[in-house]
């Protein structure tokens, strides 16, 4: 069961990115329909800017900030009240999966290939579906994304 989850969430992903969304849009895209809550449209814009290393390459990969974003929308807070450190405690440890990973966590270190480039596309692909089983399996272990229901037969 839990592997048909990752292999459709690899594919959502995956199919998102190629149809144009950037890294960060695909791995929101990949869990909106797996959160315990709905995300308007408007609310799934808020990933634009952070694909590509935050419109230029020059920040975190946007597949790691697409992961962080999942996180605060299971583990955030809405307002000054309460505590931030629950949240930002999943955000370094999931840092520290990813850099494990990946080597780093910064689209210029992970993005060696020109932008535009079937390579680049390729690496960049691959990353995602790494990130998506990587958060996937992160969730799970921390209790963050309740089991849905079964379906109805």
């Amino acid at each position: 069961m839990v592997m048909e989850k990752e292999q459709k969430s690899n594919s959502a992903v995956g199919s998102c990115y190629k149809l144009g969304c950037n890294c960060s849009e695909s791995v929101l895209h990949a869990f909106r329909n797996r959160l315990p809550f709905e995300l308007s449209d408007e609310t799934m814009r808020v990933a634009t800017c952070f694909g590509g290393g935050g419109v230029g390459k020059s920040g975190f990969c946007g597949a790691f900030s697409g992961a962080v974003m999942v996180l605060s929308l299971l583990a955030g807070r809405s307002g000054p009240e309460g505590s931030r450190e629950p949240a930002y405690t999943y955000a370094r440890e999931l840092g520290e999966r990813f850099v494990a990973r990946f080597g780093d966590n910064s689209c210029k270190v992970l993005q060696v290939h020109e932008y535009g480039t079937p390579e680049q596309k390729s690496n960049c692909g691959r990353i995602l579906v790494a990130t998506d089983q990587l958060l996937g399996e992160f969730l799970a272990e921390k209790n963050l994304l309740p089991a849905k229901p079964p379906a109805k037969s």
